[in-house]
């Protein structure tokens, strides 16, 4: 199964350049330049129910972005539906806001080709890895967190830098940072130290600090 990917941005030379650059990747882009008809077509159509990448831009005119990710939170929005945020330098603490509402990740304009594709291309893989996962067994301590905020974690404990997660997660330090304090609110710790026997008890050996992960 082919994940899709879709953006909503009511730029027309965002839409017909993001789509020359992924086609040149060999990837499908739908566009939508109105978040209105995009959200009829998200609820009325199979789009939610299977993996999808969804970019869409936080200032639009009639809905922004913010109001569209709202609304489809409340329809409920899956897992398998990760959403990435375009944003420009004044949008950014919005696109933070995002994060720990639930958004994926968030691209802040401008943006170079090269890691856009790989940052969407990541986010279909958690796509695929959320569609087809398995429910976590009760009593995980980490079943409140998201893939992303586990393999954050899985790499915390084993002495990883903000830095250097950041880059084998090819992920923005801040969205890193986000993502750290995020996890560590939902389990109510504080230190690194405290966030160990919790990734232990899930099933997850720790690597010794020189390994990769």
């Amino acid at each position: 199964m082919q994940p899709r990917i879709c953006l909503v941005d009511d730029d027309e030379w965002i839409c017909d350049s993001l789509t020359a650059l992924f086609g040149s990747r060999n990837l499908r882009l739908s566009t939508y330049r109105d978040p209105a008809q995009f959200l009829a077509s998200w609820q009325d159509s199979n789009l939610r129910e299977l993996p999808a990448a969804l970019i869409i831009d936080i200032r639009m005119p009639g809905i922004s972005g913010i109001e569209l990710f709202a609304q489809m939170r409340q329809h409920g929005l899956p897992a398998h539906n990760p959403v990435l945020f375009l944003t420009g330098h004044g949008d950014i603490p919005m696109a933070v806001e995002m994060i720990k509402a639930g958004a994926y990740d968030f691209l802040e304009k401008p943006f170079s080709d090269n890691s856009l594709v790989d940052r969407v291309l990541q986010a279909l893989e958690y796509a695929k890895t959320m569609y087809r996962e398995e429910p976590p067994q009760a009593g995980s301590e980490l079943e409140a967190l998201t893939l992303r905020e586990r393999e954050i974690a899985e790499r915390v404990v084993v002495g990883r830098t903000n830095a250097q997660i950041a880059g084998e997660l090819f992920i923005s330090v801040r969205t890193v940072e986000v993502h750290r304090a995020n996890l560590f609110r939902k389990l109510n710790i504080r230190t690194a130290v405290e966030l160990v026997p919790l990734v232990a008890a899930a099933g997850v050996p720790p690597a010794r600090r020189g390994d990769s992960v």
